[in-house]
């Protein structure tokens, strides 16, 4: 059975920002399609085997079941919820970002 995915309001507020920083800064609505359908697949991959990406190399988010999903040059904070077959998105930051206090 495939597991479900649940976005946080800050994971959904971390996406739009980046599709507005890619078409609206960049000037790429090709990049924001991009980005947006290579999220949707890692989305697909965490439905079917949400274990598949690692946990945190980071020991307190790893402590608190936070893996590293990376679509690009972004990065999916995200845990896994086996009982009730649930992924849920914390956060989408990119990849050069000091993320640590922000989780």
């Amino acid at each position: 059975m495939a597991y479900k995915i649940d976005q946080s309001a800050e994971s959904i507020q971390d996406f739009f920002g980046i599709l507005d920083y890619l078409t609206e800064t960049l000037f790429s609505s090709a990049a924001a399609n991009h980005f947006s359908n290579e999220l949707e697949t890692c989305y697909t991959r965490l439905r079917d085997n949400p274990l598949i990406y690692p946990l945190c190399r980071d020991e307190v988010l790893a402590a608190k079941g936070l893996r590293l999903a990376p679509v690009m040059r972004y990065l999916v904070f995200y845990t896994v919820d086996g009982a009730a077959e649930i992924v849920q998105i914390h956060r989408i930051f990119y990849g050069a970002r000091n993320y640590i206090d922000l989780i």
